[in-house]
């Protein structure tokens, strides 16, 4: 036989005790420490990693302004160079300058005296003592008396006069003598022919 209890026993389920969490003091303390020094290295952590992060920028922006100058620096050496360079050979063409004598000032000023605009060409200029002979041809006579006016100014000729003009229908054949304030090397006579 079985038998079924079927009274169910309320008194069992009046007794149960609540059991109420108890928090010590000390584990409080911990908590609170834990939670102050991990907030503290949250917070260094990020000033750390803004620093870093503005730091590595800095760096870039560095290294891009030292490529920069080693470029600038390169530029200026070669710069340099040619203007070393440049500048010896400016020495050189002072140096030849101040040894030039004689014939080559006399050469120099008539060169310079000669018009620009290509219209007359010299065929000879020969020296003896103070006596000057240049001879030429110009396309136009109107030239000659300018390219006297520019000898005369040059202070190397004390007078300069025509000693023969002929115009053809071509061009027009000249000589001029001039006394030069410079006189030739002693016993030398110079003469030199120019296309």
């Amino acid at each position: 036989m079985i038998k079924v209890n079927l009274i169910v026993d309320h008194t069992a389920r009046g007794r149960r005790v609540s059991v109420k969490p108890t928090v010590s003091r000390m584990g409080l303390v911990y908590t609170a420490a834990l939670l102050v020094t991990a907030a503290g290295l949250g917070a260094y952590w990020y000033v750390l990693n803004r620093q870093v992060n503005t730091l590595t920028a800095t760096r870039d922006q560095l290294r891009a302004e030292d490529q920069r100058l080693k470029g600038l620096k390169a530029k200026l050496e070669q710069y340099e160079k040619m203007r070393q360079v440049r500048q010896s050979r400016i020495d050189v063409i002072e140096k030849l300058k101040e040894s030039q004598t004689g014939p080559v000032l006399l050469l120099n000023h008539v060169i310079q005296s000669i018009p620009r605009d290509g219209q007359m060409w010299l065929s000879t200029l020969s020296q003896k003592g103070e006596r000057v002979t240049i001879s030429g041809f110009a396309l136009h006579s109107d030239v000659i008396p300018d390219f006297m006016s520019n000898l005369a100014t040059t202070n190397v000729f004390k007078s300069v006069e025509l000693e023969l003009i002929q115009e053809d229908k071509d061009a027009a054949r000249f000589s001029l003598v001039c006394m030069t304030t410079q006189k030739s090397p002693r016993g030398a006579d110079h003469g030199n022919k120019h296309p």
